[in-house]
């Protein structure tokens, strides 16, 4: 199998588990919220840039409508470049609540890049993915 193959099939279940772990809509606290996860199918857009629909990894939305309540991106450790907070952070924050999830390793280089950019987000947590352990998030 390719490389791109298998980090594409990790980022997917990371985004899955983050989704269930911290964003699992609705639930007692927001009953009219819902969770969309556009990997690796786009279900939800979070609005449009330039005329063309865009899908973050996580939209949560209120409803009735889709009242657009946070976007959530899940970053690997060879996307935190300029070109993905310029292209992608930069325009997702402009349009919502942003929430970045970045591996473990990760917050000062991406709190560089938010602040080169001038890019505002609602928060910055850690991932790590270990085989036996699983899934663990901390909140930068």
């Amino acid at each position: 199998m390719p490389v791109e193959y298998l980090r594409n099939q990790r980022h997917q279940k990371i985004v899955e588990e983050i989704a269930g772990e911290r964003l699992n809509y609705p639930d007692e606290n927001h009953p009219t919220f819902e969770t969309f996860i556009n990997k690796p199918n786009p279900r939800m857009s979070a609005g449009e840039i330039n005329g063309e629909a865009i899908y973050p990894d996580i939209v949560v939305v209120r409803r009735p409508g889709n009242w657009l309540q946070l976007i959530a991106q899940i970053e690997t450790a060879d996307s935190i470049t300029e070109e993905t907070a310029i292209n992608i952070w930069k325009p997702y924050a402009s349009m919502g609540e942003l929430l970045l999830y970045v591996p473990t390793g990760y917050v000062q280089n991406t709190k560089k890049l938010c602040k080169k950019f001038d890019i505002s987000i609602k928060g910055l947590r850690t991932w790590r993915y270990r085989p036996v352990w699983g899934l663990t998030i901390v909140d930068a």
